[in-house]
């Protein structure tokens, strides 16, 4: 059995101006900093040090898994990134659906939420299978990780709720399958 603690980015700048990022950037706050950092202590305090560390591609991944697991060394994965919004990157939130919005990014270049999903399991599956070391710190996105959640977890226990920034989802991996043990939020957030 391995154990993969599923986390989303700390806070960013889009977050608090309420654009969207999908695939495009923007740095961690001074808040999502401190969130990152109660990440790590949640950690610390449960003696839980990682064996391996995967995050997506975006700066705002790479900062938080550098900033949990104490800077070390790391995996970028692409398909960790958030759901790409082609041309909606960087609007204002105000104008998405309300969500699940299917295939709505799609007319922009985007991706749908199919596409998402599938692609998230996939990567998840292949860390879980191939990591060497236990236990697997993963930092994903919101919209990624409530898809993958969506697959695992009925709609009453899943919500259609995107995590908190740094909130954390403990995993089991046994007999290629995944269970959800528990969700935290170390920053106090439900």
């Amino acid at each position: 059995m391995k154990t993969v603690y599923l986390v989303r980015h700390g806070e960013t700048l889009f977050n608090v101006m309420e654009k969207n990022q999908g695939q495009c950037d923007s740095p961690l706050t001074e808040k999502g900093i401190r969130q990152a950092q109660a990440a790590a202590a949640w950690f610390r305090a449960r003696n839980i040090s990682f064996g391996e560390v995967y995050c997506s591609t975006s700066e705002r991944a790479c900062d938080t898994a550098e900033i949990i697991s104490g800077g070390m060394p790391y995996t970028r994965c692409k398909g960790l990134r958030e759901i790409a919004l082609g041309t909606k990157e960087a609007s204002p939130t105000s104008e998405n659906p309300i969500y699940p919005y299917g295939d709505f990014f799609i007319p922009y270049g985007g991706e749908g939420l199919d596409t998402v999903t599938a692609r998230i399991c996939r990567t998840m599956e292949e860390i879980a299978r191939n990591s060497q070391k236990n236990p697997v710190l993963v930092v994903s996105h919101g919209v990624a990780i409530l898809r993958f959640l969506e697959t695992l977890l009925s709609p009453e226990q899943c919500g259609s709720r995107v995590l908190g920034n740094c909130g954390i989802v403990c995993l089991s991996w046994q007999d290629d399958t995944f269970t959800v043990d528990r969700i935290v939020d170390p920053n106090g957030r439900s």
